[in-house]
């Protein structure tokens, strides 16, 4: 996963030093895509690069802890819900006019209770969503973590969309301690279209803080069990390394390690 700046060559020249050419594009909220859309479009015609999904992220999101998660991230606060919608809306345009045929976020919370008023309203503005998506033939496609399988599984049905998806994130499910990754995948099979390779360790109980993410293969992830499961669900779409180290050296070579260790356990599996 790459970050989009208003400096394609650089961003897109550390893709091929990695001997990569698919991934997702993230869209961080300080991008304007007008100004940004014909570097991109030049870059990935020039460097060749496949973005799969553009990634939403939006001003004033808080990973610090869970309840900071509840309240800034996605779509769970009202107030900050027609900013966001709009936002998402000009990424959709921006992914269409880069041939991008997904565009994914994490929406926050969804209630497991479907009378609530917050159930509601994310359901109906995912509809939304997946209609303007739509109208661009692209996927929303939402990210797992910050609910069960089961939860998310229920919303889809419930959304009544067919081109709403599932980015399928095995990290998020440890860091948010919201269920077994393997199970989780089972359960959401059908609906993924894409993956992050990410792997995390739980979180300390009584912090409330969530769990941290770390190098591929060094948490509680079950990454050659998950690439199996993947495989035995039929699934053909790419495998998309997620580092969420703040230190950018030290993540590129986290990512070389992830690249490294992702070949080998391909080899294992004889994928």
């Amino acid at each position: 996963m790459f970050w989009a700046t208003e400096d394609a060559q650089t961003v897109l020249g550390t893709v091929r030093d990695l001997d990569l050419h698919v991934g997702q594009l993230g869209v961080p909220p300080e991008l304007d895509c007008d100004l940004a859309l014909n570097e991109w479009k030049n870059g990935l015609k020039e460097f060749q690069v496949t973005a799969t999904s553009a990634v939403c992220s939006y001003l004033g999101e808080d990973y610090s802890s869970l309840e900071a998660v509840h309240r800034t991230v996605g779509f769970t606060t009202e107030g900050l819900r027609a900013e966001r919608i709009a936002r998402t809306k000009r990424v959709s345009d921006f992914a269409r006019d880069l041939g991008i045929p997904g565009v994914s976020c994490h929406i926050g919370f969804i209630p497991g209770d479907r009378s609530e008023v917050l159930y509601t309203d994310l359901r109906d503005l995912t509809r939304s969503l997946c209609d303007h998506c739509g109208k661009n033939d692209q996927n929303f496609v939402l990210e797992t973590g910050q609910e069960s399988a089961a939860v998310l599984l229920s919303f889809i049905e419930d959304v009544d969309r067919e081109n709403l998806k599932v980015n399928f994130d095995p990290a998020n499910m440890i860091m948010y301690q919201s269920g077994d990754p393997l199970k989780a995948l089972t359960v959401l099979s059908p609906h993924v279209i894409s993956v992050h390779c990410k792997d995390a360790l739980f979180p300390v109980e009584g912090t409330g803080l969530l769990g941290s993410e770390c190098v591929l293969g060094d948490g509680e992830v079950d990454i050659p069990a998950f690439l199996k499961e993947l495989r035995e669900a039929g699934y053909k779409g790419a495998l998309s390394i997620e580092r969420e180290e703040p230190d950018a050296v030290k993540r590129l070579e986290d990512i070389k390690t992830g690249i490294s260790r992702l070949k080998q356990w391909k080899v294992d599996l004889g994928l």
